[in-house]
């Protein structure tokens, strides 16, 4: 596999403009006729649904007509803004129009770059980028800006116009913050919460079929892209019903004093980036493409072991579909050589043919082991390779750096996510990975992770006055809860003895009650406890209630919240972000008759007849339900009411589902709000600008900068700093930080004196 791994001239502006162009190439269904026959398409299609707002929008395509609107805007004080572009990379894309809308005033779209389907020319009767950029940076300062996704708009705005927009309310993260479960999409949430003319949610995608917007002809494109900005606003005055102290206090705070002011700081990290080390990539390049040809010929040397039973398979079944040699990489080829030819049983019930991780790690146990874990290893470095190794050196830009996008409401708790890499899902026990990326010259990276963040954050919210003390004594906390649960002396629960060798015992108590505070804290059952200890779920359960009667205000902590999340169908974190778990205050079992009704009385001849199941027969089988220790004893029991007429729907693996969700979402969405307000802290304070401290990557508890090597020291011992400080006032614990310098991310430590 031929790769290249020449670094780019920073200053060759023609890569960025290249790959730019091969976009907006790709995204193009078809070409010329073909082309022309879209665009006409999509013309008539959106004019006939979009008619109905010709009179709504107004097109601006002189410089008085900007001027006289960004006049009145700045009178009222408040206006949306949404840009149109060529593509998703904020990068990489040009701008092709802005919608603008304050009230008072109609909608309005701002054409800048559309060009001729038939000509590719750009057209007559628009504003350049200079103009728009020398009216809006006259304005911009005195406006409060409403977005729908402001970090799109405001890097776009960066990069075309000049403009650094600071936005004032998002309309997404608003959404994300009242309701995380529901679609946070512009026309999805306009067409469910205000008085709208549209009928259905027309996206982009759907409407223009992968056509750039810049096809399209500005007639047709301002009855689209002018809707956004005032369905944007309207939505936002709906928020604001909602989204204020005395209606939601909690996700009111999270969005004012954490979402809100995050959006510039992940923006500056997505401009940024993090550079690519060109000589690790290929290293590694060369490294793992030599592993996977070994493994390669392990798999091969495997199968070749089951040649015989193959090739009867295949005189046998003359019109099979598998290819010569068996191909590993089709699972459909490998369902016909585990189930077929070799005869083995999917231990899944639920995937009879299945050929995923857990089934063949399954096969591995038998005879087969050889092939499955050729098969496996195969996988893995296929995986490494065209995830992150031979990746990144064709996504790095003209900068050398890898420029990720980071989503702030990534999960449902609040945990940010990445995406275009996702450098959050690096396998964290392979440290090669991370050390492709780098710092550039002259500079060092500076990570800084917390410290048992989330038992932190359990110790603080279960308001355990054991583990409190432990932390604040400054003692390990796994050490402290297996010395109070296995009633041993605190020394002999530790992993390791005062002379630094290993002690075993301690080590095993203490990894025991480790299992279990994170197993609470990560909504795990106790088999799943048992198999990450390596012990019976009948052993789990015992080490389980030790913890508990040691502990009992953490287990007072787990009723409390599942009782709050079945009163409210909501959690919240400490800073009062909310996560939803409706499935909490569902019936266990949910009774109706199925046609068949029972309870009619033939006397009471002038009343209705009830389809509703009488309580006392609820109460009776939900009783007789609750006891079912076995599902024949559910079906026996399930039987008895159909022979009544009666269906049940059972929503108990619902409920449980949602019952390990509660404490989880409580600590895991609390980490993420404090590491937002540490990033927020980070970026924002004054020193670290004066010492030229960038952040680069965050990664849940763990955050990377750079800065000058000479500022290191300072730097480090700063960062580790605002971390600690960042939860203060609300978090009575302790925060432990460690900081390491390194060049490249994991890499070796840097001295600095």
């Amino acid at each position: 596999m031929a790769l290249s791994f020449a670094r780019p001239k920073s200053n060759d502006k023609n890569i960025i403009k290249k790959s730019k162009t091969v976009t907006n190439r790709t995204s193009i269904k078809g070409g010329g006729n073909n082309l022309a026959a879209q665009i006409q398409s999509i013309v008539a299609i959106a004019n006939q649904k979009l008619a109905i707002h010709k009179d709504d929008y107004i097109l601006i395509r002189e410089p008085d007509q900007l001027y006289e609107y960004m006049k009145e805007m700045k009178q009222v004080g408040e206006g949306a803004l949404d840009t149109e572009t060529t593509g998703l990379n904020p990068l990489l894309v040009d701008i092709v129009g802005g919608c603008i809308y304050a009230p008072g005033q109609k909608a309005a779209y701002i054409p800048i770059n559309h060009k001729s389907y038939i000509t590719g020319v750009r057209t007559k009767d628009q504003l350049d980028e200079q103009t728009v950029s020398k009216i809006m940076k006259e304005f911009h300062k005195d406006i409060r800006w409403i977005f729908h996704n402001a970090k799109y708009d405001i890097r776009v705005c960066r990069k075309t116009l000049g403009i650094d927009f600071k936005p004032y309310w998002d309309t997404m993260l608003a959404a994300y913050c009242i309701d995380e479960e529901e679609s946070h999409r512009l026309k999805d949430l306009h067409l469910k919460y205000c008085d709208s003319k549209d009928t259905e949610s027309l996206t982009f995608d759907s409407l223009f079929n992968g056509i750039t917007f810049d096809n399209i002809p500005i007639s047709t494109s301002y009855l689209y892209a002018a809707g956004d900005a005032i369905k944007t606003y309207e939505l936002y005055m709906y928020q604001k019903t909602l989204l204020n102290r005395k209606v939601l206090s909690g996700p009111y705070n999270v969005f004012w004093n954490i979402e809100m002011p995050l959006i510039p700081v992940v923006a500056d990290m997505e401009d940024r980036g993090v550079c690519l080390d060109f000589d690790v990539c290929k290293n590694l390049h060369e490294k793992y493409h030599k592993i996977k040809e070994e493994r390669q010929k392990q798999a091969d040397d495997a199968l070749s072991m089951y040649a015989t039973e193959i090739e009867n398979y295949k005189m046998e079944h003359p019109n099979n579909k598998l290819s010569d040699p068996i191909s590993l990489r089709s699972p459909m080829q490998l369902a016909v050589l585990f189930y077929d030819i070799l005869g083995l049983t999917s231990p899944n019930k639920k995937s009879p043919r299945g050929t995923g991780e857990d089934i063949l790690k399954y096969f591995a146990q038998g005879k087969e082991k050889n092939l499955c874990e050729a098969i496996l290893g195969i996988r893995n470095v296929e995986k490494l390779l065209g995830t992150y190794i031979d990746k990144m050196p064709k996504i790095a830009l003209a900068d050398g750096r890898i420029h990720a996008s980071y989503n702030q409401y990534g999960a449902k708790t609040g945990r940010f996510s990445s995406s275009d890499p996702n450098l959050q899902n690096i396998p964290s026990h392979n440290k090669e990975i991370r050390h492709m990326f780098k710092a550039q010259d002259g500079y060092v990276l500076i990570g800084g992770d917390y410290s048992q963040q989330e038992p932190r954050l359990t110790a603080h919210c279960s308001n355990d006055e054991k583990m409190k003390e432990s932390y604040h004594q400054g003692k390990d906390i796994y050490a402290t809860i297996a010395s109070l649960a296995f009633d041993k002396p605190y020394e002999e629960c530790k992993e390791f003895r005062e002379d630094g060798t290993v002690n075993p015992e301690g080590k095993e108590r203490r990894s025991q009650a480790k299992a279990i505070v994170l197993g609470v804290t990560y909504g795990k059952g106790i088999p799943a406890i048992g198999e990450d200890l390596g012990i019976s779920t009948q052993k789990a359960q015992a080490v389980y209630d030790k913890v508990m009667e040691s502990f009992p205000m953490l287990e007072k902590f787990m009723h409390d919240t599942q009782k709050k999340a079945r009163e409210h169908g909501y959690v919240e974190t400490p800073w009062g972000r909310r996560r939803h778990l409706k499935d909490m205050q569902l019936e266990s079992y949910i009774f109706k008759y199925d046609g068949k009704v029972t309870n009619f009385d033939p006397l009471a001849f002038g009343s209705d007849v009830s389809t509703e199941v009488p309580e006392r027969i609820k109460k009776e089988y939900t009783k007789k339900l609750d006891k079912c220790r076995f599902y024949k004893e559910r079906i026996k029991v399930g039987n008895d009411l159909q022979d009544q007429g009666i269906s049940v729907t059972y929503n108990t693996n619902k409920i449980a589902q949602a019952e390990r969700q509660c404490v989880n979402s409580v600590i895991q969405g609390g980490a993420a709000d404090m590491a937002k307000l540490a990033m927020i802290h980070i970026n924002n304070d004054e020193i670290m600008k004066e010492l030229d401290f960038h952040l680069l990557i965050c990664v849940h508890d763990e955050f990377i900068g750079e800065c000058p090597i000479e500022n290191a020291k300072k730097a480090s011992e700063r960062l580790a700093q605002l971390m600690i400080d960042a939860p203060k006032g609300k978090i009575d614990i302790p925060m432990k930080v460690d900081c390491e310098i390194t060049r490249n991310w994991y890499g070796e430590s840097v001295e600095i004196n």
